[in-house]
């Protein structure tokens, strides 16, 4: 390693130190676990949600990154995937496939200029008279829970509620296994009158805390009770490795219960499709020009009620910040770039991908573990990746990312690696309303005014105020200009 790598590291490593000085009181959250592969007799580890998968590919050189879903009974967890040549290995943030569907299709900052419906009247308040409109509110607030907070605390999980009603509030915590008090109704509806709120204590299921998966997990626990139920998505892992065909190896996958829905986020030379499934499955697919104009570019705006004239000034001035598209796909533009720039060096490992390893070794063996020390680390790799960004980004307009959705066939996945073919989908079906990433199926039809280019400086969207004037005085001193130049000519012409 570079001295200025070292030195760096070194550095990273005492404000990693620091920070953990000051966040202790998180130092006994526990790993969570890695993906559970069942080993012993009784109910089976069944998959559950979308298999989602990020593949990239170019040049013999590929990389892939997964973070899937599990429930069921188990007593020891692991995972197994074949590789053609031993890939290396990377951490990848839990936010990667949102962030990846961001990047698909940028969701919209939404500027509402309709009329607003009168204020909801406190709970103690009465309702209007002359009308149901007050009644219908009143009604809607009293059947509402809103969730403030929800954490874990030792051997509990908490969480923080705001209760329209008693009904409400027992509905709630039946629904999400919590304990509600019996012959409390009076009392809980006195307390929701005065506006107070209400925390929801339950214990976590045996050592359940050593499985529950949260950004940072590394390690994986096999001291489990036996018949203990595991139920969540688990940490990313990203590897990368050299193959001569494009092939993404997920026979295993066919061997654990549930369902096989998947989708496949696909950075390559040119559209693809997979060669066993329907061309039907590919859904939508972004040009290397559009996608870094979606990594970039202002998040399209949507007006409605109005136009952009009638943005007032200070919802205006937000608007620049709302707009950015880093906290919605910049993990997205990371990823993609650090792949490309990973073509070109040897081992397939970047630097800070490497010092990111470290600081979590060096977490690790300290015991000092949490969501506080993951978004530390996760800074400082972002703060060192951000020049290769910036440098390498333009490499992405030569690629096209293609997406696979739907059921893959059991038989398909079990009986072969996934292999793919060029494709390009039909322009017609290309469309955020036959398919947008977020959603994972077609977007609503959405009314108002979308505006993908920045808005002008000046509030009204128009010249403004001040270029206004200026261009009044200027049309003023251009009419005295030629009324002198008129009554010259005229005294002329008299003399003569």
């Amino acid at each position: 390693m570079k001295i200025r790598s070292v030195n760096r590291l070194l550095k990273s490593v005492i404000a990693l130190l620091l920070t953990c000085w000051v966040a202790s009181p998180v130092l006994s959250d526990p790993c969570g676990m890695v993906p559970p592969i069942y080993v012993g007799p009784g109910s089976p580890i069944t998959r559950i949600g979308l298999q989602q998968t990020y593949v990239f590919f170019d040049s013999g050189f590929e990389s892939f990154v997964i973070r899937p879903g599990f429930q069921g009974k188990v007593d020891n967890f692991g995972m197994l995937i074949p590789f053609p040549n031993p890939p290396a290995l990377r951490k990848v943030p839990d936010s990667v496939f949102e962030q990846i569907a961001a990047a698909v299709d940028p969701p919209e900052v939404v500027v509402d200029l309709r009329p607003r419906p009168e204020l909801m009247l406190p709970m103690n308040a009465a309702a209007p008279s002359g009308g149901g409109g007050g009644q219908l509110m009143l009604e809607e607030r009293k059947r509402k829970v809103t969730v403030l907070k929800e954490e874990a605390v030792g051997m509990y999980e908490v969480a923080v509620l705001e209760a329209g009603s008693a009904a409400a509030l027992k509905q709630w915590m039946d629904q999400n296994q919590y304990q509600y008090p019996q012959g409390m109704d009076k009392v809980t509806e006195e307390y929701i009158t005065a506006g107070w709120c209400f925390v929801a204590v339950k214990t976590k299921v045996g050592a359940k805390s050593d499985a529950e998966p949260r950004p940072g997990q590394r390690n994986a626990s096999p001291q489990m009770p036996r018949g203990s139920v595991f139920d969540g998505n688990v940490q990313g892992l990203g590897f990368r490795f050299e193959t001569d065909e494009l092939v993404v190896p997920m026979r295993l996958s066919a061997f654990n219960e549930g369902e096989l829905r998947n989708v496949v986020y696909l950075l390559s030379r040119g559209g693809k499709k997979i060669r066993a499934i329907p061309e039907e499955y590919v859904v939508r697919q972004i040009s290397g020009d559009d996608l870094v104009g979606h990594l970039t570019n202002p998040l399209p705006l949507r007006i409605i009620g109005g136009t952009e004239k009638q943005i007032p000034a200070w919802r205006r001035q937000g608007l620049k910040a709302e707009r950015d598209p880093t906290p919605h796909n910049g993990v997205a533009k990371q990823i993609f770039v650090s792949d490309i720039v990973a073509t070109t060096v040897e081992g397939f490992s970047l630097e800070h991908e490497e010092s990111e390893k470290e600081l979590l070794r060096v977490s690790e063996n300290l015991g000092l573990r949490g969501a506080e020390i993951d978004v530390e680390i996760e800074a400082i790799s972002t703060e060192d990746s951000r020049k290769m960004i910036a440098d390498a980004l333009p490499k992405l307009k030569a690629l096209t990312l293609t997406v696979v959705d739907g059921d893959f066939p059991r038989n398909v996945i079990a009986n072969q690696n996934l292999t793919f073919g060029e494709f390009e989908i039909a322009a017609n079906r290309n469309r955020a309303d036959r398919y947008d990433a977020k959603l994972h199926g077609p977007a609503e039809k959405r009314e108002g005014i979308l505006i993908s280019c920045e808005l002008g400086e000046l509030p009204d969207g128009s010249l403004g105020a001040p270029r206004k004037f200026y261009a009044a005085i200027g049309f003023a001193g251009m009419l005295l200009l030629i009324s002198q130049f008129v009554l010259r000519r005229s005294k002329s012409r008299d003399h003569e």
